[in-house]
């Protein structure tokens, strides 16, 4: 199965008291999904990501251009972002995968199937027989992947499947759903904020930026270091040396120290902190910050 999008442009009207004009979400998109491919797609809070997948999933038409579908007109897709709001609370986990794969059309047997397949890949087996309402965060998220995947999907979609999740649930999910795709040879787009968890899961990359899709064929990884800013604090008499060999911007100041960070995002930080050994520069504290990572790929 291969999901191309093309020319693709999404605008909305908004209408208020006094005027109604047009909004520019989208502009140009371009992208090929093949089979087994997991793309990566990056961008901020209201970037476009979640009305993007809207527009692959049907929900909305784009403004022009078009979504094609290689081998079938109507491709069964998997849906899960972080809400669990459209699960029935009070009823237990396996009481609700029964209840949507009957909606998939799944027959009892197909259903417990996939239900006892998906337990052991997601570690679900403990929570089935609990009510909805009374799982954690993580457990929560984990029965929304698993009913994303009951009936095997042709195309998954994730819209921040790990958002406030603490790190062991985000790495058991990421690695289950990672290996369950694998396995399966099921193409998917996971949408996230998140450079690390992407960089994990997927083998392309794209980052939605001013409403244009940058594509990659690479792991975002060795843009990891740019998104990092380091800053230094030295004393005040230290920071004319430092200035003569690297151009710096200088934060803060008082009467005793100065806090500054490295304009060359390429630097290394080894190499820098051998430079400030060299000239004689007592570092009285460094601390590391990560800038939004899409500001240093384009």
């Amino acid at each position: 199965m291969k999901l191309e999008l093309k020319n693709l442009y999404k605008d909305f009207t908004v209408r208020n008291l006094f005027q109604t004009e047009k909004k520019s979400v989208l502009e140009d998109i371009n992208l090929t999904l093949e089979e087994s491919d997991i793309l990566g797609l990056l961008g901020r809070n209201g970037a476009g990501k979640t009305t993007l997948l809207k527009i692959i999933l049907g929900l909305i038409h784009p403004t022009k251009g078009s979504v094609i579908f290689s081998d079938k007109k109507n491709p069964l897709f998997g849906f899960a972002n972080s809400n669990p709001r459209s699960f029935f609370w009070r009823i237990s986990c396996r009481e609700n995968l029964i209840f949507f794969g009957k909606m998939l059309g799944l027959t009892s047997k197909e259903i417990d199937e996939s239900i006892d397949k998906l337990s052991d890949i997601l570690g679900i087996l403990d929570t089935l027989d609990v009510p909805f309402m009374l799982l954690s965060s993580g457990q929560m998220q984990s029965i929304n992947i698993a009913r994303s995947l009951l009936k095997k999907p042709d195309f998954l979609l994730l819209d921040e499947p790990t958002t406030s999740l603490d790190y062991e649930s985000s790495k058991r999910i990421i690695d289950a759903t990672k290996e369950y795709l694998k396995e399966n040879k099921i193409p998917a787009i996971w949408c996230s904020h998140d450079h690390l968890e992407l960089n994990r899961v997927s083998n392309k990359f794209g980052l939605l930026k001013n409403k244009r899709f940058t594509f990659s064929n690479s792991k975002i990884f060795k843009f990891h270091q740019k998104a990092i800013n380091y800053e230094f604090e030295v004393i005040n008499k230290d920071i004319e040396k430092i200035k003569l060999k690297l151009d710096i911007h200088i934060k803060k100041s008082d009467n005793a120290n100065q806090s500054f960070t490295i304009k060359d995002k390429n630097l290394d930080l080894d190499e820098f902190l051998r430079l400030l050994i060299n000239i004689d520069v007592k570092i009285i504290s460094l601390e590391k910050n990560f800038n939004h990572f899409e500001d240093y790929i384009l």
